[in-house]
């Protein structure tokens, strides 16, 4: 048996309002009535909480719908705008009442009452003074560097203007400033080698560029100390020093461990910090052409240098030492003197006064096995080489350390390599070398 059904009966373009009940688009449409709820149902009748719904009009993001207070904007009418939020309970004997959402779903910036809005809200200002707390090194320690580990050739920045004559100006230089604070920065002499360690990130960064060959020397380049306890910026004026980096070796706790050599005396003309740097600066310097110090004879060097002024004055006194001392002193040349620290010739000799020690039987045998004729720099140095003292000692040269580290000479450490004279080099170690008898005689 066949069944008829009555079709829906609809105007064009109007959708059925049972459809709109079953899918919620009637709060969308303002057609029809909201489903009851069952706790809004008394004994006595039904409480119809149904509201009057006005047509659908689009709203932008942000806008509130019409009738509605924002609590966040700031209105005076603070109180009204809550009771208009406020939900309607189930037994409200008002129809029509409209249900208004809890929150205002809108951004602050949108209602514009968030802190930048307001008149106490604090303002940034352009910052004219020098930078402040720049990065610095701390801690370090200068003490003197047994020499490189390979043969490096120690080239300074002032050797590529030597060429120029006395009355040209040298050009400026633009260099990285490397600021130490604590009590002082690094001060070695003239072509004197220098080590520390670099911790900071920011000098690390720039340690691992110049290791990757952007400075100015291979594995390395020219850098320029400065001390600034108060970590401020480095400014036009200021004095420091030009260094020249000759080895960037890098630790596993990511710190390097920078060798350099001391170069010439400078001036800070003018200074920038560039991206990309971290916050280290650059600078143009105006180096000190007239503070070239000159090199002085091997007797005078030792006189100058902390810890060496005994043996030269052993050798200048020394009775029956004296064409050897006329010839370190400027006469003859090229010598190299393994001068022992005062402290260790002071307690081999029995101490006493410069008289007392004057005394020593052998004092002149002693003093000439610490002298070589000719000159034999670190880097002509290497493990199992015979040199000859004036007197005819033998010294042999040995490393501890691989490959070229911890010098001896005769198992006598050495402790400082290098120091240059006008007429030889000058090697510090740590003991008094004895002349040893000749080949030809029993021992």
């Amino acid at each position: 048996m066949a069944m008829t059904m009555d079709p829906l009966r609809f105007s064009p373009g109007q959708t059925p309002s049972h459809r709109l009940r079953q899918t919620g688009a009637s709060v969308l449409g303002g057609e029809g009535s909201r489903p009851e709820s069952g706790a809004c149902r008394r004994s006595s009748g039904r409480v119809d909480a149904s509201p009057a719904y006005a047509p659908y009009a689009p709203q932008m993001p942000g806008d509130l719908p019409p009738g509605m207070t924002s609590v966040r904007s700031g209105s005076s009418n603070a109180e009204a705008a809550w009771e208009t939020s406020r939900p309607v309970s189930c037994g409200s004997q008002a129809s029509g009442i409209s249900l208004q959402p809890d929150v205002d779903e809108r951004p602050p910036s949108a209602s514009k009452s968030g802190l930048l809005y307001t008149d106490t809200a604090p303002s940034l200002e352009n910052f004219s003074g020098p930078a402040q707390n720049v990065p610095v090194l701390r801690k370090v320690q200068q003490r003197r560097y047994r020499g490189p580990p390979e043969q490096i050739p120690k080239a300074v920045w002032s050797d590529s203007v030597a060429h120029l004559a006395p009355e040209e100006e040298w050009p400026l230089h633009a260099v990285p400033l490397f600021i130490f604070g604590g009590v002082d920065r690094p001060r070695p002499a003239y072509r004197e080698e220098l080590k520390f360690t670099l911790r900071n990130d920011k000098y690390v960064s720039f340690a691992l560029r110049l290791r990757c060959g952007t400075g100015d020397h291979y594995m390395g380049g020219t850098i320029g100390l400065l001390h600034n306890p108060e970590r401020t910026e480095a400014l036009a004026g200021d004095e420091g020093q030009l260094a020249t980096i000759l080895d960037l070796v890098v630790q596993p706790d990511n710190s390097v461990i920078v060798t350099a050599i001391g170069d010439l005396d400078f001036t800070v003309a003018r200074t920038w910090m560039p991206r990309g740097l971290r916050g280290l600066q650059l600078a143009f310097v105006d180096v000190h052409r007239s503070k070239v110090p000159a090199l002085q004879p091997l007797l005078r060097t030792c006189d100058e240098e902390p810890g060496f002024a005994l043996f030269g004055q052993l050798v200048a006194r020394a009775h029956g030492f004296e064409q050897v001392a006329e010839a370190l002193n400027g006469a003859d040349g090229p010598f190299t003197v393994f001068v022992p620290r005062d402290d260790q010739l002071f307690a081999a000799l029995g101490g006493g006064s410069v008289e007392e020690m004057l005394q020593t039987p052998y004092l002149q045998a002693i003093l000439a096995c610490h002298i070589v004729r000719g000159k034999v720099p670190f880097e002509a140095l290497y493990s199992g080489r015979t040199l000859k003292a004036i007197d005819g000692s033998v010294l042999m040269v040995t490393f501890t350390q691989w490959p070229r580290g911890g010098p001896c000479v005769n198992d006598v450490p050495g402790e400082h390599m290098d120091i240059f004279a006008s007429n030889g080099v000058i090697h510090s170690i740590k003991g008094v070398l004895m002349p040893a008898p000749r080949s030809n005689q029993r021992r």
